[in-house]
C-alpha cells in the first residue's frame, strides 16, 4: 500500500498515546521514495544558553516498495523510538542500542515487527523473493494465556517439537506453513523462542496457515 502523510500523523497521534504517554513532540512528516532507507528521523538544534537543543523533527517513510499497513506502522514506530530518545535527551549505548531495543521489545510484546534497522535488505523485503518463501511456523499457547509465535530453522525442527512437547508451560503447540509477509523479519530460531502476540492477531494467522507435520516428506522450504 501507498502511505500518505495524513496517515502518517494520525497514526503516530495513536501510538504517540498508547507507547510514549502522548509525550513526543509532533513531527514534521514526508513520504519519499528511498530505496535503501524504508523510514528515517532528522532535526536540527538550536542553542539556548550554553546548551543545545534539538527542533524540526522530520519523519520520512518510503513509498518504494509495497508494504503492507503492518509493516509501515512498524517503520514509523521504529523512528517515534528514535524520535522518543532524541526529544528526551537521553543517552543510548550506540544509535540502536540498549534504551532502543529495550523500547523496540516492550511494543514489539504487542505484536509489531520493529527492527533494529530500516535499512533495505533485499532478503528482508516482504515483496522480495526471499519475503515470498514459505516459513515453519510455531505457534504456541502457554498456560498462562499468552499467545507465541516463532519462525524456526527447518533443520531443528524436531529438537524444538520434542522440548515444546515436554514442557508444562506449554498449552497447545502446533506448526504451519506460511509465506505471510507478517514473518518477514521473524529470525529464524535454533531454540525455543517466541514473539509474544495478541490474541486476535494469532488466531488470525493461524486460520491463514497451512498445517505442518513436523517429519513429514515433501515439504519444501
Amino acid at each position: 500500500m501507498l502511505v500518505e502523510v495524513s496517515r502518517l500523523r494520525d497514526w503516530f497521534a495513536g501510538f504517540n498515546v498508547m507507547y510514549f504517554g502522548g509525550a513526543l513532540p509532533e513531527p514534521a512528516f514526508a513520504v519519499g521514495r528511498s530505496r535503501t532507507r524504508l523510514g528515517s528521523l532528522s532535526w536540527r538544534y538550536r542553542r539556548v544558553l550554553l546548551s543545545r537543543r534539538p527542533y524540526g523533527y522530520v519523519i520520512r517513510v518510503s513509498n518504494y516498495y509495497d508494504l503492507d499497513e503492518r509493516q509501515l506502522k512498524s517503520v514509523l514506530l521504529h523512528e517515534m523510538i528514535h524520535l522518543y530518545i532524541v526529544a528526551e535527551g537521553l543517552r543510548d549505548t550506540s544509535p540502536h542500542g540498549v534504551l532502543f531495543r529495550r523500547k523496540m521489545d516492550a511494543i514489539n510484546a504487542d505484536g509489531w515487527g520493529i527492527s533494529v534497522s530500516a535499512k533495505i535488505k533485499e532478503a528482508a523485503l516482504g515483496t522480495g523473493a526471499a519475503g515470498k518463501r514459505r516459513r515453519v511456523v510455531l505457534a504456541v499457547r502457554m498456560s498462562d494465556g499468552r499467545c507465541l509465535l516463532s519462525v524456526v530453522n527447518p533443520r531443528y525442527v524436531g529438537k524444538i517439537d520434542s522440548m515444546v512437547r515436554r514442557s508444562a508451560d506449554v498449552a497447545a503447540s502446533a506448526w504451519y506453513l506460511s509465506g505471510d509477509g507478517y514473518f518477514v523479519d521473524f529470525p529464524a530460531v535454533r531454540s525455543p523462542k517466541g514473539r509474544v502476540v495478541p490474541a486476535d492477531v494469532f488466531g488470525r494467522l493461524v486460520g491463514q496457515m497451512e498445517p505442518f507435520v513436523p517429519g513429514s516428506a515433501g515439504v519444501h522450504i
